[in-house]
């Protein structure tokens, strides 16, 4: 499904011939044959959103932690609509620099984390979620200065690359779960900025160079490790 999408019974669709001259095609049955397919899963059982079972390559969804990508999904870019900004009030001086009391919150992440913070209830979905989930959904909003880029690619020093990382893990008790779970919202929120949901997942299949994504995926266990270990370890 993830390569090849679903016809309209929602089923997936069958692998291309071999011999097939459309390049899309050509393209997926590659990413299809050479995705790392254990490192995502290995990212969605690290955040927590799948659980290895007793027998040998079987798992078993976490409700609880699926609930909290799924709200994370819904919610994340409400804040792109400029009629939805929050302004900073007296009493809930917003923790980023730069915004005093009257000020409308013109970025769309810390807009939301704001409203996170302080006026939970206003999204149900969020405020329905157990604590743990909360957190994690919470932790994606903070501003982390991180680019995966710079990492895959060794184009900045740890404390350029890390340093905010590391500063809102400690901040906010962020555990490795926690972090895991960023990078699950990361994909998908990369795989849906060109939604096409009967198409499967085509930013990554036909789109982006493979190689690439493989180096990112590689790189998640690495950053992982920043909840107990300093930046330049």
């Amino acid at each position: 499904g993830f390569s090849f999408g679903v016809g309209d019974d929602w089923l997936p669709r069958e692998p291309p011939p071999a011999d097939s001259d459309v390049p899309d095609e050509l393209k997926r049955l590659q990413f299809f044959e050479k995705q790392e397919w254990g490192g995502l899963q290995q990212l969605f059982v690290d955040a927590g959103i799948l659980t290895r079972g007793k027998i040998s390559g079987t798992f078993t969804p976490n409700v609880e932690r699926v609930a909290g990508i799924l709200v994370l999904t819904a919610i994340h870019d409400i804040m792109k609509i400029e009629a939805l900004l929050p302004k900073v009030t007296e009493a809930q001086r917003c923790r980023a620099d730069g915004f005093k009391p009257g000020d409308t919150i013109n970025d769309h992440d810390l807009a939301l984390g704001y409203v996170l913070d302080h006026w939970p209830w206003c999204l149900p979905s969020f405020a329905a979620l157990p604590a743990a989930q909360q957190r994690s959904v919470r932790f994606t909003q903070s501003k982390m200065g991180f680019n995966h880029g710079w990492l895959v690619q060794a184009e900045a020093p740890p404390g350029a690359l890390f340093s905010k990382f590391k500063e809102c893990i400690e901040t906010d008790d962020v555990h490795a779960e926690d972090i895991a779970f960023y990078f699950v919202h990361w994909l998908t929120d990369l795989a849906g900025a060109e939604a096409t949901p009967l198409h499967g997942a085509e930013k990554f299949v036909v789109k982006f160079p493979h190689s690439v994504l493989a180096s990112f995926i590689r790189s998640f266990s690495i950053v992982q490790s920043l909840a107990h270990t300093s930046e330049s370890e």
